[in-house]
């Protein structure tokens, strides 16, 4: 049966259009086990249990989380961090092209696909994998122009059937090149200052989790390079 006392709204950075219903703890977990172990349909029953929804309500509520960073719940500490980064990041002009895309197909390729996405828009599956990461090929200026974006999604679970858990290819972003790093060397000192705090937020709310992940040297990495008292 559907949920008549609660309001369908419109996504202000997607724009889809979703039940408003912002689940407890224990019900955002229940969803991410079961996003984890690979069923978004048990996802959805999950969440239909608890918002007493429609199966497509839930079913479209469980793919919002998997299509738009902004949609999940964040705990009032990693929305304090994020904050700032909005806030350290807002002036940063998308560029008009992200990579050097006249140098190859795979270059053009990933300037193409930057290109057409925003903050707003850029989803999980555009970001790919160790192997092909748009990222990995772009400006720094690119990078400071979806840095608020890339930060919420490392703070996500891992929940994407075909991709690993985002955390980890943003960490080698970051901690690429030690004190060289581009973005690094491209940020203002009030960009480092954030970038650091967010790294250190990072370490005492998902340390374990990089841990077991063999994630670990590149956190430490990047707290390393981007310590504000070093440049």
């Amino acid at each position: 049966m559907g949920h008549a006392m609660t309001p369908m709204l419109s996504c202000k950075h997607c724009t889809k259009v979703v039940l408003h219903f912002t689940p407890t703890d224990d019900a955002l977990q229940s969803v991410v086990r079961a996003l984890s172990n690979g069923s978004k349909g048990l996802a959805a029953g999950e969440f239909k249990y608890f918002s007493n929804c429609s199966d497509e309500e839930a079913a479209a509520w469980v793919e919002h989380l998997l299509q738009c960073a902004h949609a999940w719940p964040n705990a009032q500490a990693d929305q304090n961090v994020l904050t700032l980064i909005d806030s350290a990041f807002a002036d940063v002009v998308k560029p008009e092209h992200f990579t050097d895309y006249t140098h190859c197909d795979e270059c053009n390729e990933h300037d193409t696909m930057l290109r057409a996405r925003t903050r707003d828009s850029l989803r999980r599956s555009d970001l790919g994998n160790p192997g092909w990461d748009p990222i990995t090929f772009s400006r720094a200026e690119g990078i400071g122009y979806f840095f608020p974006v890339l930060a919420r999604f490392a703070l996500l679970p891992d929940v994407w059937r075909d991709n690993e858990w985002y955390a980890g290819q943003f960490l080698s972003h970051i901690a690429w090149d030690g004190r060289e790093n581009r973005f690094l060397l491209w940020c203002t000192p009030q960009q480092r200052i954030v970038v650091h705090a967010f790294l250190t937020h990072f370490s005492a709310t998902r340390g374990n989790a990089a841990l077991s992940c063999a994630i670990q040297d590149d956190l430490q990495a990047g707290l390393a390079a981007w310590q504000p008292s070093t440049r």
